[in-house]
C-alpha cells in the first residue's frame, strides 16, 4: 500500500511539472507575436490589368499589359516597393462590354486591388467609367474619349484617368499639323460611325483645321462591317480633298490606305494612333507617305533600348501602347512608395500628379478634367514602311 501511495506521488509530481512546463510558452507567445507581425513583411500590392487580350482590339491590349508588366518585373528584381513585390492580376475584357464590366467587379471586390490599368479602348472604358463612382479603386487608363473620363456635368468621373492626351488634343495637334506644317487646305474625312474612338477624334480636327481657314470638303461615314471603301474614298477626291484624315482602327486603316492607293489617290492620309507601327508593314508599300501620331518616337537611345530588350527576349516589337502600359505602372510604383497601397490615398496622389518624367513625356494630371495636361505628341510620316519622326507637338502650341 505504502508503495503504490509513493508511485501515485511521483505521478502526481510528473503531470504537475508537465503542466508547467506547458503554460510557459503561452505565457510568452502574445508578448512575441505582435513582435513577428511588425518585422515579418506584408503581402503583395496587387494591381489590376483591365485589357482586350484576345478581342479585336487585342494588338492594344496586349502591348499595354505587357508594358505594365516589363516595368513590374523591373520594379520586383529592384526589391520592389518598400521591400513588398508587385502582383499585376489580369483580366481579358475580349473586346466586350459586358465582360469588362463583369471583370472589373471582380477586380474592386475580390482581388481587392489597390489600382488598376485600364484600356485603351473607348467603348470599354465609357461602360465603366459610371460604375466607378460606386468604389474607391482608381482607374488609369488611356481612352480619349471625354465621356471615359468627365460626366455630362462637366466635372470628372473620381476615380477616371487619362494618361495621353485626350480626344480634343489630339485632333487638335492633327489638325494645327497638317494645316501649319504641311500647308494642307482640303480635308475629306472617312470614319466608322459605330466607334468611339474614331468619332471622338472627328470634331476637333474639323474645328481645328476650319479655325486656321482650310476646308473640310466632304466626309463619309461607315459601318463595322464595311470592307470595301473604294466608293467612299472616291467621293472624297471627287470633292477636292487633298488629304484624307482617317482616325481609324488598325484592321480598317490598313483596307481604307490601300484601296485610296488603289483609286489612285496619291495625297496625304492623316492617321491616329493605330497607324503607328506595326501598321506600316502590316500595309505595305501603300502606307507611305501617311502621317500620324504617336505618343513616343522609336529612335530614342532609352525606348530604343527596351524595344530591343523585349524584341530579344519576346521575339516581338514592343509598340506605343507597351509604353503607355510601362509609364502607369512606375507612376504607381512612385505614388505607393510614398503613400502606401491604400485605394484612397492612390487615388488623391494621381490627381495632384505633377511633372513626372516618363518615356511617353512629362506627365502632369489637371484636377479638373482627370486628364493629362500640355502633354506634348510626336508626329511622323511613314517612309520607305519605317516611321520618320517629323516634329514634337502640344494641342497649347
Amino acid at each position: 500500500m505504502k508503495k503504490f501511495l509513493a508511485i501515485f506521488l511521483a505521478v502526481l509530481m510528473i503531470v504537475g511539472m508537465t503542466a508547467c512546463g506547458s503554460s510557459q510558452p503561452e505565457a510568452e507567445s502574445p508578448s512575441e507575436t505582435p513582435q513577428q507581425e511588425e518585422t515579418a513583411p506584408e503581402g503583395d500590392i496587387v494591381i489590376g490589368v483591365l485589357q482586350d487580350i484576345t478581342g479585336v482590339t487585342s494588338t492594344l491590349g496586349k502591348m499595354v499589359q505587357e508594358g505594365a508588366q516589363w516595368a513590374a518585373d523591373e520594379i520586383n528584381a529592384a526589391g520592389g516597393i518598400n521591400g513588398r513585390k508587385v502582383k499585376l492580376v489580369t483580366y481579358d475584357t475580349k473586346a466586350d462590354v459586358q465582360e469588362a464590366i463583369n471583370a472589373y467587379n471582380r477586380m474592386t471586390t475580390t482581388d481587392k486591388v489597390s489600382a488598376i490599368i485600364g484600356p485603351p479602348v473607348a467603348n470599354i472604358t465609357i461602360a465603366i467609367a459610371p460604375i466607378s463612382e460606386q468604389y474607391n479603386v482608381p482607374v488609369l487608363h488611356f481612352a480619349i474619349d471625354d465621356r471615359a473620363t468627365i460626366k455630362d456635368d462637366g466635372t470628372p468621373y473620381k476615380n477616371m484617368f487619362l494618361f495621353q492626351p485626350s480626344a480634343k488634343q489630339q485632333g487638335a495637334i492633327m489638325g494645327k499639323f497638317a494645316v501649319e506644317e504641311q500647308g494642307l487646305k482640303k480635308f475629306g474625312i472617312i470614319y466608322n460611325q459605330s466607334n468611339a474612338y474614331s468619332v471622338s477624334l472627328l470634331e476637333p480636327f474639323k474645328n481645328t483645321v476650319e479655325s486656321l481657314g482650310a476646308k473640310v470638303v466632304a466626309e463619309v461615314p461607315y459601318q463595322p462591317n464595311d470592307k470595301d471603301f473604294k466608293t467612299m474614298l472616291n467621293k472624297l477626291v471627287s470633292a477636292g480633298a487633298e488629304a484624307i484624315y482617317a482616325p481609324n482602327y488598325t484592321q480598317e486603316l490598313i483596307l481604307i490606305v490601300q484601296q485610296a492607293r488603289a483609286i489612285g489617290f496619291d495625297g496625304r492620309l492623316i492617321c491616329g494612333l493605330d497607324a503607328c507601327p506595326p501598321f506600316p508593314t502590316l500595309c505595305g508599300p501603300e502606307a507611305d507617305g501617311v502621317i500620324y501620331i504617336n505618343n513616343i518616337t522609336e529612335t530614342e537611345p532609352q525606348i530604343q533600348g527596351i524595344i530591343e530588350a523585349y524584341k530579344q527576349k519576346t521575339g516581338n516589337d514592343a509598340t506605343n501602347k507597351f509604353f503607355l502600359g510601362y509609364d502607369v505602372m512606375k507612376i504607381l510604383a512612385k505614388i505607393i512608395e510614398e503613400v502606401g497601397d491604400d485605394p484612397v490615398a492612390i487615388r488623391d496622389a494621381i490627381e495632384n500628379l505633377s511633372g513626372f518624367q516618363g518615356l511617353t513625356g512629362n506627365i502632369t494630371i489637371d484636377p479638373n478634367t482627370h486628364q493629362t495636361k500640355g502633354l506634348e505628341m510626336v508626329m511622323h510620316e511613314i517612309q520607305n514602311q519605317a516611321p520618320v519622326m517629323l516634329k514634337r507637338y502640344s494641342a497649347e502650341q
